[in-house]
């Protein structure tokens, strides 16, 4: 069992670490401003509590690959000669901020759900990472971008809780103490099985590539439906978490969870979830402007190796349009 299994992860973010992230993305933004430097090493030194914060704040930075500062901010406190010199850099003090303050706006918005993620996770991969783990009795994890896992074995059994994103196991065989998966009203339990299993916020999805598991769902279901089914070689199960319906179809086992090899394959689901994929594999910000063009349905193969390139292709048959507003940050509008 890891050290973390008996911390409590269900807390919610707490607003010491949200001003943190908030004060380390101001001075990232704008990192030639001395006030606002200052500023931060005040309130980090008010409190213990608010430097335990900041560090906290920096590690999720570092493995987020969020923004970097950009020198832009610097360039704004350059005096010109056609303006008195105070004036010019009490205006660009001024503009570099407010550009700091929207930009970190934003960014906490993008960024709490991922810190919360990487704060409760024993084992998290960032936007655009593939990670291979091997746990404590030799069962293979592959970590999809931007995805969770915590882990807490005992005496009588391995259980894996998937916080979000995507994940493969390759299951160990220790016939006393079974495999189980859960996240979010599921639970997956293994028969000496490679699977593969997904959590995001329109469905839950589980694929067996070889063996077989038992899935359990205790989310709301229609009446008379099911709520567990047993998957085969080839089996696919996708949960409808808005309406609680099971998908079951068959496909090659070597089908299952092609992530693994760089590629997205949607049939029949939201734009809105396609790139909601794409984000995780792209080291930047994709900011969506157009939430109707979202809810179209699609169907298609995108390459995930290419992330500007797939949703630009997957956009474009819908009239959608992706604009480049910085080398990390995405727009996507509609026609």
């Amino acid at each position: 069992m890891t050290g973390h299994a008996t911390e409590d992860h269900d807390a919610p973010v707490d607003p010491i670490l949200e001003t943190a992230v908030d004060w380390l993305l101001k001075t990232r933004a704008c990192p030639h401003d001395e006030r606002l430097r200052s500023s931060a090493i005040v309130w980090r030194a008010a409190h213990p509590a608010h430097e335990q914060a900041w560090r906290r704040a920096e590690r999720v930075w570092k493995l987020t690959g969020a923004l970097p500062g950009r020198p832009a901010a610097a360039a704004a406190d350059t005096p010109a000669r056609v303006v008195p010199l105070r004036r010019r850099r009490s205006l660009g003090r001024m503009v570099a901020v407010t550009a700091a303050v929207a930009l970190a706006a934003s960014v906490v918005v993008a960024l709490l759900p991922t810190i919360e993620l990487h704060l409760r996770a024993d084992y998290v991969t960032a936007r655009g990472e593939q990670r291979r783990i091997t746990l404590e009795d030799g069962t293979l994890v592959i970590l999809a971008a931007d995805s969770a896992i915590r882990v807490a074995y005992g005496p009588s059994e391995r259980r894996v809780e998937l916080i979000g994103g995507d994940a493969f196991f390759t299951v160990a065989e220790d016939r006393s103490r079974p495999f189980a998966v859960t996240g979010d009203d599921l639970r997956v339990v293994d028969i000496g099985t490679a699977f593969a299993v997904g959590i995001d916020p329109e469905a839950l999805d589980i694929g067996v590539e070889s063996g077989a598991v038992h899935v359990a769902y205790a989310g709301a279901v229609p009446e008379g439906s099911p709520r567990d089914a047993r998957l085969d070689p080839g089996g696919r199960l996708r949960i409808d978490r808005a309406t609680g319906r099971f998908n079951q179809d068959r496909v090659q086992p070597a089908q299952i969870a092609l992530w693994r090899d760089g590629l997205l394959v949607v049939e029949n689901q939201s734009l809105g979830h396609v790139v909601a994929e794409i984000r995780r594999r792209y080291p930047g910000m994709i900011v969506v402007r157009d939430e109707a063009l979202m809810a179209r349905r699609v169907t298609g193969v995108y390459d995930l190796r290419n992330p500007e390139a797939a949703l630009r292709t997957a956009l474009l048959p819908h009239g959608g349009r992706v604009s480049t507003l910085t080398p990390y940050v995405l727009i996507v509008s509609g026609a």
